[in-house]
């Protein structure tokens, strides 16, 4: 191949790779924001428990009850999966009550809880975790109280990342994509005036 002609293929060929790259970009944070704002998960709450959304996008926090009731009461905020995949998120810790056995914190999947604080820990704690669903699969978060006296406890989850649903916006290409478009215009009308004054691409000397 001529070497000039073999220049002006290049940076196409480039700006072609790099408009791929763009059509599939790694999945960013899904947040509480689209399919998962809040007004789209259904809200559980057991006695003066409560859930703050105030922090959307970004985290929401659940509080557990404390009532003085003497009773085990849950607060949920519980959604269903769209997609099969991965959730994850991290989440922060406190309880006012005597220990953390009184007032666990932990995720829900189809009903089933699995705690995440730890019992003979200390009253602040925090970590991080991602498990899979599939597309219906209900999930979510609990706050409990297993007595509903001496303090309550709460609970922020943040950086939370679901399965996209289906129907989710189109990628934006972002700068790099759009300057491999630019170069790959600018080569194509060289090559045109190249081909319109000569007839044929000249090869190199």
């Amino acid at each position: 191949m001529p070497r000039s002609l073999a220049k002006t293929i290049a940076p196409i060929a480039l700006a072609g790779a790099t408009l791929g790259l763009a059509a599939n970009p790694a999945q960013a944070l899904t947040q509480f924001a689209g399919y998962y704002a809040p007004a789209n998960w259904t809200q559980s709450i057991q006695g003066d428990g409560s859930i703050n959304t105030g922090g959307a996008p970004a985290s929401i926090s659940l509080f557990s009850a404390d009532d003085y009731s003497a009773t085990n009461q849950n607060t949920d905020f519980t959604i269903a999966a769209p997609l099969a995949g991965t959730v994850s998120f991290d989440w922060t810790y406190s309880t006012a009550d005597w220990t953390p056995e009184y007032d666990p914190f932990g995720y829900l999947l189809n009903g089933g809880f699995t705690q995440l604080t730890d019992n003979d820990s200390s009253l602040t704690q925090s970590g991080s975790v991602s498990f899979s669903v599939l597309a219906g699969d209900v999930f979510g978060f609990r706050q409990n109280s297993n007595d509903s006296y001496y303090g309550r406890a709460s609970t922020t989850i943040s950086n939370f990342n679901g399965p996209l649903a289906a129907s989710g916006p189109a990628s934006v290409p972002g700068p790099l994509p759009l300057l491999g478009a630019g170069a790959a215009f600018g080569w194509s009308r060289q090559l045109r005036r190249r081909i319109g004054t000569s007839g044929s691409v000249r090869p190199a000397a």
